[in-house]
């Protein structure tokens, strides 16, 4: 598949930020970034467009990045709390995935979607750990979770 250059609209994580022009590949130009509007197909025209928007974009994303900011100063000393069912040994039966710790977020009364949620695999022992949730591009915060054994 053909690479793509396109400028970006909003910072993104892994690939660039706010007027950037990367070049990324096509089905992820395509299938993602052009139809949520993240980003433009960088000709000249976009570049003349992005050069009249840019000012007023970078005041939404600093907008967005100070209400993140103030999010993450909410959640500090925040900690999760899963009680699931395991084996003598710790190993989960079945894990704990980004949709089970947004909903303890949620209990807790802080909104967060799945895909704001970093982690690489789900979680499948008993312990303690942590996860990133990324409230901004720029904004990543650490929270400490701590999975117990819960009792037939």
């Amino acid at each position: 598949m053909a690479n793509m250059q396109v400028i970006l609209l909003e910072a993104l994580q892994g690939v660039g930020k706010i007027g950037d022009t990367v070049r990324v590949k096509g089905g992820f130009a395509r299938n993602f970034l052009l139809p949520r509007g993240k980003a433009l197909v960088a000709t000249k025209l976009n570049t003349e467009k992005f050069a009249a928007q840019k000012a007023e974009l970078e005041a939404k994303s600093a907008a967005a990045k100070s209400a993140a900011e103030k999010k993450a100063a909410e959640l500090e000393g925040v900690k999760l709390e899963l009680s699931r069912f395991a084996s003598e040994t710790g190993q989960l039966y079945g894990s704990v995935k980004a949709k089970d710790l947004v909903s303890e977020l949620s209990a807790k009364g802080i909104t967060a979607n799945a895909s704001q949620i970093l982690i690489a695999n789900p979680l499948k022992e008993v312990g303690e750990t942590s996860i990133r949730v990324a409230l901004h591009p720029e904004v990543i915060i650490t929270v400490p979770v701590t999975i117990t054994r819960q009792s037939a």
